[in-house]
C-alpha cells in the first residue's frame, strides 16, 4: 500500500536526535499524518483504511532490516556516484521514470524525476542519480547526497549541531515552515548515508591493507608505534592514559519501556564489548563505604550506592597511599550518588596514548568509575602492546596495587609495566605518592604531564546536549565519528606538538641550567647532593608520623615488666594471705561448720595462685621473648635509664603521636603547595584546612593532658601560616624536618629544577625518536599507496581509495614541512633523515630520500601555525593547569 510506504519515511523517529526528546514520545499516527499533508496526499483515496497491528518496535526493526538487506547495493551506487565519471547508459525512452519530493540544500528544488529501468530498484536509482531515500521500500520523500555531505562535513567540526537545527536551516533556505517530518527525513537518511561511508572506509582499508586486527591501535600514532632499527633505547616503549567522563550520559527508559531502536553498533574498533569488560567485574570485590574524608566539609556518602563490585582503588592494601585513595572516593562521591537508575550509559571511559590518539573507549553502565573498566583497558594493552608500557591514570598510584592483585598482575609484571599519576591530577595526592608516581619524579618520562584526556574531554563534551536522549545504536554511532575526526586532527597536529615539545625542551636547558649550575655551585652542592636529597625525602615521607620499631618494643617491654611485678606479688600474696591475716569478722564456728569454711577457703585460694601462677609465668615467657628480639642482656630496672626514657615516651606518647600526625599534614601540604607555586598566596593552608584543623585539636586535648600542659595551637593563625618556621612547636617531634638539608627553601627549588632538567634532556631523546618515526612513516606510506593505486588502475575502488590518499597526503605535506622546521632548529640533535622500520623485508617500505611532494619549510612566507585548533578553545586553559609541573 501506498500508505505502508510514506508511514516507513519515518519508523526511526523514535530516536532520531537528543533534543527533541518530547516530540519523540508522541504517537506514529500523528507523524504520518503531517508527512500525508506535507506531500499532498488525501487520507483515503476512496480505499478501506486497515489499523496496523504491529507494535512501534516492530516496524522499526522491519524498517532496519529493509535497509540491510540493500545496503550493499548502496554502497556500489554510492561509489558509482561519487567517483565515476561516466554518464547513465538509461535514456528516458526506454526507462521508467517516477517524480519524488526531494530536500536539497544546494538547488533547492523540491522535486525531481528518476529514470530508470526495470530491473533497478528505485533506491539504487535515487542514489546512482544523487539523493538517497528516507524510505527502503515505496519511498517517497529523499535527501541529496550533496546535502548529506553538507551535513556530514558540519557534524565533524561541530559535534553539537542537530539534526533538527539542520533541518530548520534547510526549511529556512525553502522558504517552508519547519516541520518535523523534515527532520525525521534527514535523521533517517543520515543513518543510512553514515552507514554507507562505513562500508566505504572499509573497503579502502581492505584495499590499503590497515583491516588487520587492531590495525588502528598498532599503527595510528606513528611516535608511539613505528618503531626503528638502531634507535637508542627507551625507558618506556610507550605512554598511555586511561581515565572516565561522566558527561555522555543517556537516559534510560521509563518503567518497563523499552527502546525500540534495538540495533547494536558494531563496527568500530574503538569500542570495547560489554561483555569482555564483565569478565573483570568480579576482579575487585567492593569494600564498606569509607567514612566520609576529614577534607571533605560535606558528608557525600548518605546517597551513594554501595554496589558488589569495587573501584579500582579497592584492590589496593597499601596503608602509606590510603590518603590518596580517600581523597579520591570523597571526590568521586557526588557523581556517585543515586542517579544511576535515570541513566543506563552514565558516561565513557577511554584509553589514549602520550599524543593524544584514542586507542580503545568502554561505556560505563549504571555506575562510576568501576575497576572492571581500566583493568578491561589494562587487558587489552597486555594483549596488544610489547612490554615496557607506563599507564597514567589520576589515581595510578592505587590502580597499580589493584592490578597486580588481580589475574593480570603477573602477566603486568612479566612485561615489566608501572603505573604513574598525571601530572596536575597528581599535586593532589600525598607527598610521599608525589615522590614515587609524579611524572616529574620518574626517570624515563621527559616533559609529559599525561593530561591528555582532559582535552579529549573537553572537546567530547559537545557531544552531550545530543546524545542524551538517543538510541544506544546512536549516540555510539556519533561517538565514533567523534573520535574518529579526533583522530585526524590529531595527526594533522602531530608534527606541531613535537616541535613545541622540542622548543619546550631547549627553552629548558637554555633558560633553566645555567642558573642551576651557578646556583649549586654557591652552595656548594653537586646533582649527586641533590639526588640524594630526593631519596632522603622519599624516606622521611615513609616514616612520618609512624613509631619506630624499638619504640614500640621499649613500650610493650616496660609494660610487660610492669604487669609482672603486679601479678607476682599478687602471686606471693595469695600464697600466704589465711595464714599470716585473721579476718576482722571472724566468727566461731563449730568443728564441722569449721571445717567445711576453711576446705572452700582453701580450695578458693589453691584457684587463684594456680592462676596467678600461669599469668606469671606466661608474662615471664613474653618478657625473654622480647629480651631476645630487643638484644636484652641485663632484665631492665626501673632505675636504668632505658627504663625511664621507655617510661617518659609512654607518658607522653599520645601527644607525641598527635603532634607526628600534625607535622604530617603540615609538612606534606606545605612541600605539596610548593611544587605548584602555591606556597606565598597566604592561604596555603586553607586549602586542605578540614584534615588540619581535626589534628590541631587532636594535639591541642593531648597536650592539656600533659603535666605540666604543653602549648596548644590557636586555628586561626595556623590556617595563615606559609613557611615551616612559623610552626616551632614542630621541632618538638621526634622526626624534626627542620635539621634536614633538603627541607630549606632553596635547596628544594634546585630539586625541582634538578628534575625539571633531567626530564627535559629525557624528552629531547623523546622527540628525536618521535619526529624520525613520522618522517618515516610518511615516507614509507606514501610508496605503500602508489603501489596500492597501480594494483587497482580502474577498478571500482580506485576513486575511494585515490580520494582517501588524495587527503592524507595533503597532511603529509604539512607535518614534512613541520618536520623540516623542527630539523632547522638551532639545538636540534637528531637524525635528519628516514630511517628503517623494524621487521621491514619490503625494499619498497623504505626510502632515503625526501618525496617532492615535500615543501619547502621555508616556503610558508613567515606564516606561524601556532594557532593550530590543538591549542585553541576551552583546552587552553588545561594546557596552562598541566604545564605547571614542568615550567
Amino acid at each position: 500500500m501506498e500508505i505502508d510506504g510514506i508511514g516507513s519515511d519515518i519508523n526511526a523517529g523514535d530516536t532520531a536526535d537528543g533534543e527533541d526528546s518530547s516530540a519523540e514520545l508522541n504517537s506514529s499516527r500523528n507523524v504520518v499524518v503531517d508527512l500525508r499533508d506535507f506531500i499532498g496526499v488525501n487520507k483515503w483515496h476512496g480505499r478501506r483504511k486497515y489499523k496496523d497491528a504491529r507494535t512501534w518496535k516492530q516496524r522499526i526493526q522491519r524498517f532496519n532490516n529493509a535497509w540491510a538487506s540493500i545496503i550493499t547495493e548502496l554502497v556500489d551506487e554510492y561509489i558509482c556516484w561519487k567517483y565515476n565519471s561516466k554518464p547513465s547508459t538509461c535514456s528516458p525512452s526506454d526507462s521508467w521514470e517516477f517524480s519524488i519530493e526531494i530536500i536539497d540544500v544546494h538547488s533547492l528544488t523540491r522535486q525531481t524525476t528518476i529514470y530508470r529501468d526495470s530491473e533497478t530498484k528505485a533506491t539504487s536509482a535515487l542514489v546512482r542519480a544523487g539523493y538517497l531515500p528516507a524510505s527502503p521500500e515505496s519511498p517517497s520523500v529523499a535527501v541529496s547526497l550533496r546535502t548529506l555531505e553538507l551535513f556530514y562535513a558540519m557534524r565533524l567540526f561541530k559535534p553539537n549541531f542537530s539534526v533538527e537545527a539542520f533541518a530548520k536551516m534547510v526549511c529556512y533556505l525553502h522558504s517552508e515552515p519547519y516541520r518535523r517530518t523534515y527532520r525525521t527525513a534527514l535523521s533517517d537518511t543520515f543513518d543510512i548515508y553514515l552507514a554507507i561511508l562505513r562500508k566505504v572506509e572499509s573497503r579502502v582499508a581492505k584495499e590499503l591493507g590497515h583491516d588487520s586486527p587492531d590495525y588502528r591501535a598498532l599503527n595510528s600514532c606513528p611516535p608511539c608505534t613505528y618503531e626503528l632499527e638502531g634507535e637508542p633505547p627507551q625507558t618506556f616503549s610507550r605512554m598511555v592514559v586511561v581515565d572516565g567522563n561522566n558527561s555522555l550520559k543517556r537516559l534510560d527508559g521509563v518503567g518497563k519501556r523499552e527502546v525500540a531502536d534495538t540495533r547494536v553498533f558494531g563496527e568500530s574498533d574503538y569500542y570495547l564489548s560489554e561483555e569482555f569488560v564483565n569478565l573483570y567485574a568480579d576482579e575487585v570485590p567492593a569494600r564498606p563505604l569509607p567514612k566520609p574524608a576529614v577534607e571533605v566539609e560535606e558528608d557525600f556518602t548518605e546517597d551513594v550506592v554501595q554496589g558488589k563490585y569495587g573501584d579500582p582503588t579497592d584492590g589496593d592494601s597499601d596503608p602509606a597511599l590510603r590518603e590518596c585513595t580517600d581523597n579520591w572516593k570523597a571526590s568521586d562521591a557526588e557523581g556517585a550518588k543515586k542517579m544511576w537508575d535515570a541513566f543506563r550509559e552514565s558516561g565513557y571511559f577511554v584509553m589514549a596514548c602520550r599524543h593524544g590518539f584514542v586507542m580503545w573507549v568502554v561505556d560505563m553502565i549504571r555506575s562510576g568509575e568501576l575497576a572492571k573498566y581500566p583493568l578491561a583497558m589494562v587487558a587489552k594493552a597486555l594483549k596488544v602492546f610489547g612490554s615496557h608500557w607506563l599507564l597514567g591514570y589520576d589515581i595510578g598510584c592505587s590502580f597499580g596495587g589493584t592490578i597486580r592483585r588481580s589475574s593480570l598482575g603477573p602477566e603486568f609484571d612479566k612485561k615489566k609495566c608501572r603505573t604513574c599519576v598525571n601530572a596536575f591530577h597528581g599535586y593532589a595526592h600525598c607527598a610521599l605518592c608525589q615522590q614515587i608516581y609524579h611524572p616529574l619524579n620518574i626517570c624515563g618520562m621527559g616533559l609529559e604531564d599525561l593530561e591528555t584526556l582532559e582535552h579529549l574531554f573537553s572537546s567530547s563534551n559537545q557531544l552531550a546536549s545530543i546524545t542524551r536522549y538517543m538510541s544506544p545504536y546512536r549516540r555510539r554511532v556519533f561517538i565514533d565519528l567523534f573520535l574518529q575526526q579526533w583522530d585526524r586532527e590529531k595527526y594533522q597536529n602531530l608534527a606541531t606538538m613535537l616541535h613545541n615539545n622540542y622548543v619546550q625542551a631547549l627553552d629548558v636547558l637554555e633558560y633553566e641550567l645555567p642558573s642551576f649550575e651557578a646556583d649549586i655551585q654557591a652552595l656548594g652542592l653537586t646533582k649527586g647532593d641533590l639526588d640524594a636529597y630526593i631519596a632522603e625525602e622519599s624516606h622521611h615521607f615513609a616514616t612520618l608520623g609512624s613509631e619506630t620499631a624499638e619504640d614500640l618494643h621499649a613500650v610493650a617491654y616496660v609494660e610487660l615488666l610492669r604487669k609482672y611485678k603486679e601479678v607476682n606479688t599478687a602471686y606471693e600474696n595469695s600464697s600466704t594471705n589465711f595464714r599470716l591475716h585473721t579476718p576482722l569478722d571472724y566468727q566461731f564456728l563449730s568443728d564441722a561448720a569449721s571445717y567445711n569454711a576453711n576446705l572452700s577457703e582453701g580450695r578458693k585460694t589453691e584457684t587463684r595462685r594456680h592462676y596467678l601462677l600461669e599469668q606469671r609465668d606466661k608474662i615471664l615467657f613474653e618478657i625473654v621473648q622480647l629480651e631476645m628480639v630487643m638484644n636484652v642482656h641485663r632484665r631492665w630496672d626501673p632505675s636504668d635509664l632505658e627504663y625511664k626514657q621507655a617510661v617518659e615516651y609512654l607518658n607522653t606518647r599520645k601527644y607525641r603521636r598527635a603532634l607526628e600526625r600534625l607535622q604530617k599534614l603540615v609538612v606534606q601540604r606545605l612541600f605539596e603547595l610548593h611544587k605548584m607555586n602555591l606556597s606565598n598566596t597566604g592561604t596555603a593552608l586553607q586549602r586542605r584546612s578540614a584534615a588540619i584543623r581535626n589534628a590541631v585539636k587532636t594535639y591541642n586535648a593531648a597536650a592539656l593532658s600533659l603535666d605540666p600542659p604543653r602549648d596548644t595551637l590557636d586555628w586561626s593563625k595556623v590556617s595563615h601560616f606559609t613557611f615551616l618556621d612559623q610552626f616551632n612547636i614542630l621541632q618538638d617531634t621526634r622526626h624534626s624536618v627542620f635539621d634536614q638539608p633538603w627541607a630549606k627553601p632553596v635547596v628544594r627549588s634546585l630539586m625541582k629544577q634538578h628534575c625539571q632538567i633531567e626530564r627535559a634532556r629525557e624528552e629531547i631523546i623523546h622527540c628525536n625518536i618521535g619526529i624520525r618515526r613520522l618522517h618515516t612513516s610518511i615516507v614509507d606510506e606514501e610508496k605503500n599507496f602508489d603501489i596500492a593505486l597501480q594494483k587497482l588502475n580502474d577498478a571500482p575502488l580506485f576513486g575511494p581509495v585515490s580520494d582517501y590518499v588524495r587527503r592524507r597526503k595533503a597532511v603529509n605535506a604539512l607535518l614534512l614541512a613541520r618536520i623540516h622546521q623542527t630539523y632547522n632548529l638551532p639545538g636540534f640533535t637528531g637524525d635528519f633523515t628516514p630511517g628503517k622500520r623494524k621487521g621491514s623485508t619490503d625494499p619498497l617500505e623504505t626510502c632515503t630520500t625526501v618525496p617532492q611532494a615535500c615543501p619547502d619549510p621555508e616556503s610558508d612566507n613567515g606564516e606561524d601555525e601556532d594557532d593550530d585548533e590543538f591549542i585553541d578553545g576551552v583546552g587552553a586553559m588545561v594546557d596552562f593547569m598541566s604545564s605547571m609541573s614542568v615550567q
